[in-house]
């Protein structure tokens, strides 16, 4: 902070892979930091208003049969007043979701009590019998609501986004959801503009923007990676033996990566990372190699969690998996002994956040 414009200037940052600290300037400071930004704001101004209203999301992963392929159900008012859904998603079916305060930390977890809810609202729907056995992943999240800090009252708590200017220098952008994420940064960077007093060349050009890998993609363009690459396999005993580059797995590297997709299977085919990291389950070891070394995959987490969907569709499958996934990844970043280590408690850690069945396995017989 400026102690004559009493103005943000920059910005403390820590490296959380080095755990190196330095400082950043800049003409104004950007705080998206979804439900603790609250914090960041207590940095600048300790009187600030909390503008988070916390709440709790839980959300829940049933095999393929408990909803219909492209066909989802919603219950805007259960018993008690509530919203449900449950929907078809990657080839297993999500259910949710809860809405309750909640305190703000790094891992929240899903209570029993929130599961069963969901399990009892969608069986009053369902001609199949609703076991608790049945659930594959279970996770909470925390909803950033965003209550206006110059209004008067709660009751404009809202989940719209919300951007502010109450120190000078510091743009708080907050609340919002996923469905209008690229709309929230163009309203956060014109704040910034604003606030800085900057000149841009152009202006917003993220709404017309392709999605890397989505320009020129044809939904068919799965058949050319089933018909032109083959899985390369490494055996147990070291032994490399070709496998079919099935229609789930071609169909799921084209919709995940788009024209992107024959890279990876370049890789599971040159360099034999062919393999099925869990059984049933289309993602290939290759997905590994290919996010370390395009789409900054730093940590066994950042796999699991947030370049596959692994860990929500079926915790128990992520958490076999992991040997091999640190092993590909500690094969790119050139990780000991002691960080692999590390890597395999951190991602347990993770995965212990997540209440799944530990009998709750999904077999469909179509893959190995």
């Amino acid at each position: 902070m400026d102690e004559v414009s009493n103005r943000i200037i920059g910005a403390r940052i820590r490296d959380n892979l080095s755990g190196k600290e330095f400082d950043t300037y800049a003409k104004v400071v950007v705080n998206a930091a979804g439900p603790f930004c609250d914090s960041v704001r207590k940095m600048a101004d300790k009187e600030s208003q909390p503008m988070i209203c916390p709440s709790s999301g839980v959300h829940i992963v049933l095999p393929d049969y408990y909803s219909p392929e492209g066909m989802g159900l919603i219950v805007p008012k259960t018993k008690d007043g509530r919203v449900v859904f449950m929907l078809p998603w990657l080839g297993r079916t999500v259910a949710g979701t809860t809405d309750s305060n909640t305190s703000i930390i790094m891992l929240p977890e899903p209570h029993e009590d929130e599961i069963q809810f969901i399990l009892d609202a969608i069986s009053d729907y369902l001609n199949v019998k609703v076991r608790r056995t049945d659930v594959l992943s279970a996770w909470s999240g925390i909803r950033p609501l965003a209550v206006d800090p110059k209004a008067k009252n709660t009751e404009s708590i809202s989940r719209d986004h919300v951007v502010c200017e109450d120190h000078p220098g510091l743009v708080t952008i907050t609340g919002g959801k996923w469905t209008t994420y690229r709309s929230m940064a163009e309203d956060a960077v014109d704040a910034a503009i604003k606030s800085g007093k900057l000149s841009p060349t152009n202006e917003c050009l993220t709404n017309n923007l392709h999605l890397s890998g989505s320009e020129d993609w044809d939904p068919a363009s799965f058949t050319v990676l089933a018909q032109q690459y083959v899985r390369m396999k490494r055996t147990h005993s070291g032994k490399v033996v070709p496998g079919v580059m099935d229609t789930a797995v071609a169909k799921h590297l084209s919709h995940a990566y788009g024209t992107m997709a024959d890279r990876v299977t370049a890789i599971a085919q040159d360099e034999h990372l062919g393999k099925r990291l869990a059984h049933g389950y289309p993602f290939l070891e290759a997905e590994v190699a290919y996010c370390a070394r395009n789409e900054y995959c730093e940590s066994s987490v950042d796999f699991i969690a947030r370049r596959s969907r692994l860990a929500f569709l079926d915790t128990d499958a992520a958490s076999r998996a992991l040997p091999r996934i640190i092993e590909i990844l500690a094969t790119e970043h050139n990780w000991d002994r002691t960080r692999k280590k590390k890597e395999l408690q951190k991602a347990k850690e993770f995965l212990e956040t997540f209440k799944s069945s530990r009998n709750a396995q999904f077999y469909d017989g179509k893959h190995k």
